[in-house]
């Protein structure tokens, strides 16, 4: 008698997470946090830069609301590769964003990101979400 051989029908994590990244930069932009913190996993950790890690969904919403409130925007991702291992998959990229200063004025940061996803049901959700900017850091 033969083994039964089961075929897992590989779930394709890339055009999914470019949809979610490009929903996540557009929701940002227009101020709907709720949106935006929905793509992260109920224990998601939140790591940016010159500040220690942010732990949960809740916590990670608390956070995003100052930035977003001060005016961050024109945000804008764009993917350099998105890797999987089955139900694991992680996104390395590029952002571009506008910061309001204390003078009136804008500056535009840019810099890199990298974002692990986790498959739970049928979802892509963030499970860990780092970035950095590629600019000088202040004095």
């Amino acid at each position: 008698m033969q083994p039964t051989v089961r075929r897992s029908r590989k779930v394709n994590a890339d055009p999914t997470i470019r949809q979610i990244g490009n929903d996540w930069a557009r929701h940002w932009n227009a101020g709907e946090l709720d949106e935006v913190v929905a793509a992260y996993a109920a224990d998601a950790v939140y790591l940016p830069p010159h500040h220690e890690a942010v732990h949960g969904r809740d916590a990670i919403r608390e956070y995003l609301k100052a930035p977003l409130s001060h005016g961050v925007s024109d945000l804008a991702f764009e993917v350099t590769y998105i890797k999987q291992q089955g139900p694991v998959a992680w996104d390395v990229g590029t952002y571009r964003m506008t910061i309001p200063q204390n003078d009136g004025t804008k500056k535009e940061d840019h810099g890199k990101y990298l974002t692990v996803w986790r498959r739970v049901g049928k979802a892509w959700l963030i499970a860990a979400d780092a970035w950095s900017s590629d600019l000088p850091a202040s004095a």
